[in-house]
C-alpha cells in the first residue's frame, strides 16, 4: 500500500470498506465493492484534499485489522494536520464527501440539543399543518440499534408522509411546512423541492442541521428521498409508533426494521460509516425531474466565499470602476458579493450596500452586523420563488437603484442566468443601472481555474451570448467593455475580463432596447 497526496493506493484484489484515522481519529470511510487484479488508488475527497497539508500519523483499518500505519507528509507544511472547523469541532468527510461534525467529537449536550430540536419541529409540522412526522434514516438505524444517536452520524433526519398526488402538491406540502417553522422562529433552507434543513448552533457553537424529506405512495411503490422506491406496504409505515432515541421517545414508523432494510439492505444491524445509498437512475432520474435541486454547488461556494472573507485582498478593479459612478444617495445591491471586499466598499461611496448570496458565508454576516450601512441575505438563483419574491421587494426600495454582479453570470447554469436577468429586471424596472462583469475562459480553463480554487463550477462564458435575455429583461446596454476578448476566451484563448452597464429606463421615458455600441 502506499498513501500521498494523490489518494490510497490499494494491493490488488482489495474489496470492502475501511477506515481511514488520522492522529488517531476516523477522518474519513470509503469502500471498493470489487476486487481488482491491478493495483487501484482511491483518491482523496476533493474538500479533503484541499485540507492535506501538513504532517499526520495516518492508520487504515478494514474490518478491524489494521493493514496501514505510518507518519505522512502531505504538501510543504511542517504543521500538524487538524480537521477541525472555525470553532475548533473534530470534522469528518462523510460517504457524499461532504465536510460533517460527527456526534462523537462534539459535546454531549448538541445531542440532547438537536433531539429536543425535531421535538420542537415534529410537533409545528403537527400542530400548524396536520402532518405527522417520525425520525428516519441515520437517526432510526441509531434508534432501532440501540436507542442512541450513531457516533458517525452528524444530523437528525425527518421525514413526513405527502398524500398529494402530483409532485407540485407535495413541495406545496413541504413549503408550507417551511413558512411555519420559519413562523416559529426557525432559520429554514431548501435543499430541492423534496427536503429542506433546520440550521442553528449547537451549544458548542458549532453548526447543527435537521433535514426534512417528503414521501409518499405512487403505483403501490414507497418513496422515501432519492435513495428508496421499493414495494413497502403502508401497513410498515402506519400507524406510527414511538421509538427510543436519547432518552425521548419519539414517532417512528410501525415497522422500523421494513424501512431500514429498504435503505440499508439485510445487513442494517452492523455499523458500517463507509456505507453509500446507491439508488440506479429509475430513482435518481424521476427524482431530478419531479423535484430538482436548489443547491448545484453551494458546499463549495460556501467554502470559497469564507476563505475570501477572511482573505485580507483588497477591493477588485470592477469594484473601483464601480464606486466611480455612484453617488452618495445611491442603493447599491450586489449580487453574489463572496467573501464581501466589494460590497464594503461600494458602503464607502453609497448610502447603502446590500449583498444578497447563494452560499452567504458567515466571516461575512458577523462583519456586515459590525458596519453601518450593509446587509446581508441569501438568494437562490435556482429557486423561483426565492427570485421573484426578492425582485419585487428590491423594485419597492426608494432612491437610485443599483445592481452590481461580478464573476457571477460564468457561475450560473442556464436557469440561473435566466433568473439574473429576470431579477434585475423587476428590480430595475422602474428605472436603475445594473454593473456587469467577470472573466471568460474556454472550457479546460474555467475546469482548471475551478478545480484549482476549489470552487464550484465555473462554466465558458461570452457576454455576447445574453444580449437577447438582457432586452427582454427590459434593460439597455449602454457601455460594453472587452466582449470581442471574451468571445475569443470562450472559443480557446486566454481568459479576459470584459464589462458591461445595462440600463432601465424611467417609467415614462423612451422604450427599452437600444443596445448601444
Amino acid at each position: 500500500m502506499r498513501v500521498d497526496d494523490a489518494g490510497i493506493r490499494l494491493p490488488r484484489g482489495f474489496s470492502g470498506s475501511a477506515d481511514v484515522v488520522f492522529d488517531g481519529r476516523r477522518v474519513w470511510s470509503f469502500s471498493v465493492d470489487k476486487p481488482s487484479a491491478d493495483a487501484q488508488t482511491v483518491v482523496w475527497p476533493k474538500r479533503m484534499k484541499r485540507m492535506l497539508e501538513g504532517r499526520v500519523e495516518v492508520r487504515i483499518v478494514a474490518a478491524e485489522r489494521e493493514i496501514f500505519a505510518e507518519e505522512r507528509q502531505f504538501g510543504t507544511s511542517s504543521e500538524r494536520i487538524r480537521l477541525v472547523d472555525a470553532q475548533g469541532t473534530p470534522i469528518v468527510v462523510d460517504k457524499w464527501g461532504l465536510i460533517q461534525r460527527p456526534f462523537e467529537g462534539r459535546d454531549p449536550g448538541v445531542i440532547d440539543a438537536m433531539a429536543d430540536k425535531a421535538i420542537e419541529i415534529l410537533r409545528v409540522m403537527r400542530e400548524d399543518c396536520g402532518f405527522e412526522g417520525w425520525i428516519a434514516f441515520g437517526s432510526l438505524l441509531g434508534a432501532a440499534r440501540n436507542g442512541h444517536a450513531i457516533g458517525h452520524d452528524s444530523d437528525i433526519d425527518l421525514c413526513f408522509l405527502s398524500t398529494a398526488s402530483t409532485p407540485a402538491g407535495m413541495a406545496s406540502d413541504l413549503w408550507r411546512i417551511a413558512r411555519a417553522l420559519r413562523r416559529a422562529g426557525m432559520r429554514v433552507t431548501h435543499a430541492s423541492a423534496s427536503f429542506v434543513t433546520v440550521r442553528f448552533r449547537g451549544p458548542d457553537g458549532g453548526a447543527a442541521g435537521i433535514d426534512i424529506y417528503i414521501t409518499f405512495f405512487l403505483d403501490g411503490l414507497f418513496y422515501e428521498t432519492a435513495t428508496v422506491r421499493a414495494p413497502v406496504p403502508r401497513e410498515a409505515l402506519l400507524p406510527l409508533r414511538d421509538i427510543a432515541f436519547e432518552g425521548r421517545m419519539l414517532p417512528a414508523p410501525a415497522d422500523p426494521a421494513a424501512l431500514l432494510e429498504v435503505s440499508y439492505g439485510p445487513n442494517w444491524r452492523v455499523p458500517d460509516p463507509s456505507f453509500q445509498h446507491q439508488p440506479g437512475p429509475e430513482i435518481v432520474d424521476r427524482f431530478h425531474g419531479w423535484f430538482g435541486s436548489l443547491m448545484p454547488g453551494r458546499r463549495d461556494w460556501r467554502h470559497a466565499n469564507a476563505a475570501a472573507a477572511t482573505s485580507g485582498a483588497g477591493p477588485s478593479p470592477f469594484a473601483e470602476w464601480v464606486c466611480g459612478h455612484l453617488t452618495p444617495d445611491s442603493d447599491v445591491v450586489e449580487i453574489g458579493p463572496g467573501g464581501g471586499v466589494d460590497l464594503f466598499r461600494y458602503a464607502e461611496s453609497a448610502r447603502r450596500a446590500v449583498g444578497l448570496d447563494y452560499a452567504l458565508p458567515a466571516p461575512l454576516v458577523r462583519a456586515a452586523k459590525k458596519r453601518r450601512g450593509v446587509g446581508v441575505d441569501t438568494l437562490n438563483l435556482y429557486d423561483r420563488r426565492d427570485v421573484l419574491v426578492r425582485g419585487g421587494s428590491l423594485a419597492r426600495r426608494p432612491g437610485p437603484r443599483v445592481l452590481t454582479a461580478y464573476q457571477v453570470l460564468e457561475t450560473l447554469e442556464p436557469e440561473g442566468l435566466e433568473a439574473f436577468w429576470l431579477l434585475a429586471g423587476m428590480a430595475l424596472r422602474g428605472g436603475g443601472r445594473a454593473y456587469v462583469g467577470g472573466i471568460a475562459r474556454n472550457r479546460a480553463a474555467a475546469g482548471e481555474w475551478s478545480q484549482r480554487h476549489g470552487l464550484g463550477k465555473v462554466f465558458p462564458f461570452s457576454p455576447t451570448s445574453i444580449e437577447q435575455q438582457v432586452l427582454a429583461a427590459g434593460g439597455r446596454i449602454v457601455e460594453r467593455s472587452g466582449f470581442e476578448q471574451a468571445d475569443r476566451a470562450r472559443r480557446g484563448g486566454a481568459a479576459a475580463e470584459w464589462r458591461m452597464i445595462v440600463e432601465w429606463p424611467e417609467r415614462g421615458s423612451a422604450s427599452a432596447g437600444e443596445v448601444t455600441q
